[in-house]
């Protein structure tokens, strides 16, 4: 198929979003004139014969009540047979789904073959027991490879299969949920779902893995059916889906997994960062400080340095402090929820293991047949029981893991193989009941789907729900209009904490629109950090603070907000009103006095000033303002002798050259006060922001043309610094 024909398909869900069934009805059928396999079977003759029939019916001028519901009801049907056009596409044009057709033909399927198959394969493992060795192994090791052999097979087929009608919803649903069958069977035929709603819409599979979320005991298996729904929106929605999205959202614990859900997919995203920080901040201490060292004929460990002691008594005391400072940090990390294992494990997935795409998602077990090889020789430790059973890995991880130790496992020392199998060789144990918690289990099934989305060879080939258009589900469109809404606030705040702009951008622009005192905060918040608005963040908290008169906070912030929208009387009506609740506070006594200098109230602000600087003498702080304050009373020599005290200490700031220049001008001193400016530009330089003299005495030529300082004298000085500099 060539562009042309891609194109309508594309048209004919371009044409049902619009519901202009007409064009959509002749894409399809041009589509499947130019591959006559996309019409493969009757559907679209039956959907044209109806609307055919239903425009004879009109132009025959009958009145037909139903006829809005018809219509609906041809879309709906055109939108299935759409839906299977283009996974038929999909299979002859698209390398993964080529791929998984293939493998998928070795098998026939039918609901009977899959259900037995399944059920016989549990019932062999359980009368294994009764076997002895050696012929139980070989015997494992063939019903293994075959069990394994047709659920890949079966992962295929679900991934390529054609729009679920109600008996195929129902059966998967039931199988899934049947005790009778192997989880890990269950587990990835849910992935398969997974994988194949989210590329194609399908209201079938949407509802059979809420089905499965909502009945399903295993926490595992809940909340893989959890993951897989979400994740499915990112093909779309349609009014089924949007109903059951309606009545889920009802619920309060399935909002608080959703917003829980949100904020793991953050952690995810940010591996690649925490990764960078592990690689720069924490890895080098590491390896500094460790004994081991890596030589052609494999790891030994390093012998103790007899001098160092002597020249340098404590040395190895505080290398080890260090080293258990770093990995205290990168453990916090994780306990925060950091993905802290994204860098290592992205490196080990090369193996012929990962070409597999349902390998990605398997439960861990050491009796898959691609890796029982090297699980083999894992035997004589407790490491793979151990990575298993309390690691804090996710299931693609352990896998990497056993590949990756079983390939130089014989080549390590005898100590270092003897650490291998310590409790804390690989980071801090997971207990049953942490492994067992709905968190812990959600996040490391995310931790699997974003390492396939973003190192396996053929993603972008597929849908990737992690991207820039679909990683905030929590706004999409199938939750508008929801309780989800009520989880907004909170989500909000995890984005500033965690400094993702975009996120936060997407789900301010979510916020229900009214008075609400959390949105009010929300979107001032927003305004006034994020979008650089001042104003309108102002206005935001002044409702907010109408509404709550006693929030310190909304207090706070409405008066950074008129502050820096330049609103100085009502910045300084709002920082009064806080000095006058806390007169005692260093803080709130600065602010107000500062907001009054800004305002021009400078012998208001004065006093104040005075009271602080007796208060608190090494304050650079309240010498800057105080400075500033009687250069605008006009009282030059104290506040000469202010800045003079200023950049005398250590704690100058660049600024205070520039203002004690203007100071020097005020009085006439041209020259000292070109010097001083001279040195502002110099101290800007240095401290790598570049300053144009001329552009910052231009922004003050208000306050210089309170002193006398006339424009042709603004550009005159700016010539004399300039000239000095060049």
């Amino acid at each position: 198929m060539d562009d042309k024909d891609t194109r309508l398909i594309s048209s004919i869900f371009d044409n049902l979003k619009k519901k202009k069934l007409g064009a959509a009805l002749r894409a399809a059928r041009a589509a499947a004139k130019a591959e006559p396999y996309l019409a493969y079977d009757e559907e679209l003759e039956r959907i044209e014969r109806d609307y055919r029939l239903m425009l004879d019916y009109m132009k025959r001028g009958y009145d037909d009540p139903e006829r809005d519901v018809v219509y609906e009801n041809l879309l709906a049907r055109l939108n299935v047979h759409a839906s299977d056009m283009l996974t038929a596409y999909k299979t002859h044009h698209t390398p993964f789904y080529m791929e998984m057709a293939r493998k998928a033909a070795s098998r026939t399927f039918t609901y009977e073959t899959i259900r037995q198959t399944l059920e016989d394969f549990v019932a062999d493992v359980a009368m294994l027991s009764l076997e002895a060795e050696p012929a139980r192994t070989e015997k494992s090791k063939e019903l293994y490879r075959k069990h394994n052999d047709f659920i890949q097979a079966l992962f295929c087929q679900i991934v390529i299969s054609r729009q679920w009608n109600a008996n195929d919803r129902a059966f998967f649903e039931e199988l899934v949920l049947s005790p009778t069958i192997d989880t890990i069977d269950a587990q990835l035929m849910v992935s398969a779902v997974t994988l194949a709603a989210m590329n194609t819409a399908d209201a079938g599979k949407f509802r059979m893995l809420t089905g499965v979320y909502a009945k399903a005991s295993d926490e595992k298996l809940r909340q893989k059916a959890l993951v897989g729904w979400v994740f499915a929106l990112t093909a779309g929605t349609s009014p089924e889906i949007n109903k059951t999205v309606v009545d889920l959202t009802e619920a309060d614990n399935v909002r608080s997994e959703l917003a829980d859900l949100q904020k793991q997919m953050i952690f995810c995203m940010n591996a690649e960062q925490d990764n960078d920080k592990i690689q720069r901040d924490i890895m080098p201490e590491l390896m500094k400080n460790n004994n081991l060292k890596i030589t052609r004929t494999g790891i030994i460990e390093k012998e103790d340095d007899p001098m160092q002691d002597i020249f340098d008594p404590g040395a190895s005391e505080r290398a080890m402090e260090k080293m258990e400072e770093s990995f205290t940090k990168m453990m916090n990390m994780q306990k925060a929820g950091s993905d802290i294992y994204f860098g290592g494990f992205s490196q080990m997935k090369r193996y012929p293991f990962f070409y597999n795409a349902a390998n990605w998602f398997c439960p861990f077990y050491p009796e898959h047949p691609e890796i029982s090889g090297p699980a083999g020789k894992l035997q004589d430790t407790t490491l793979l029981s151990r990575i298993l059973n309390n690691g804090p890995f996710c299931d693609s991880d352990k896998y990497s893991f056993a590949l990756a130790v079983s390939s130089v496992i014989s080549r390590l020392p005898a100590n270092i193989r003897e650490m291998l199998d310590s409790k804390e060789a690989f980071g801090p144990v997971m207990s049953v009941e942490e492994q067992g918690s709905p968190a812990y289990i959600r996040r490391m099934i995310l931790q699997d789907m974003y390492r396939f989305f973003r190192l396996y060879p053929q993603r972008s080939q597929l849908a990737n729900p992690f991207d820039a258009n679909h990683f905030t589900f929590v706004t999409g469109e199938a939750f508008r209009g929801t309780r989800m809404s009520e989880t907004y606030p909170e989500l909000c705040y995890f984005m500033i904490k965690h400094k993702n702009k975009s996120a936060l951008k997407t789900i301010v622009d979510a916020l229900p629109q009214g008075d609400e005192p959390k949105s009010l905060l929300i979107r001032g918040i927003y305004s006034l950090d994020y979008s650089g608005n001042p104003a309108q963040a102002a206005r935001y908290f002044k409702k907010l603070h109408d509404k709550e008169p006693d929030n310190k906070r909304a207090l706070s912030l409405l008066a950074r907000s008129c502050f820096e929208s330049g609103d100085y009387a009502a910045a300084t009506a709002c920082y009064g009103e806080i000095y006058d609740k806390e007169p005692g506070d260093y803080a709130a006594a600065l602010n107000y006095s500062i907001a009054l200098s800004k305002a021009k109230r400078y012998q208001e602000a004065a006093r104040l000033l005075y009271r602080l600087d007796i208060e608190h003498p090494d304050s650079a702080a309240v010498t800057r303002v105080l400075a500033w304050t009687l250069m605008g009373e006009g009282k030059y020599e104290q506040a000469r002798k202010c800045y003079d005290r200023l950049l005398a200490s250590d704690d100058a700031e660049t600024g205070d050259w520039l203002n004690a220049g203007y100071c020097r001008w005020f009085t006439g001193n041209v020259g000292e006060a070109a010097d001083l400016f001279k040195k502002f530009v110099k101290e800007s330089a240095a401290g790598g922001k570049s300053r144009d003299i001329s552009e910052e005495l231009d922004n003050d030529k208000d306050i210089l043309a309170d002193h006398g300082i006339r424009g042709i004298d603004i550009r005159l000085m700016s010539d004399i610094v300039s000239d000095d500099q060049e």
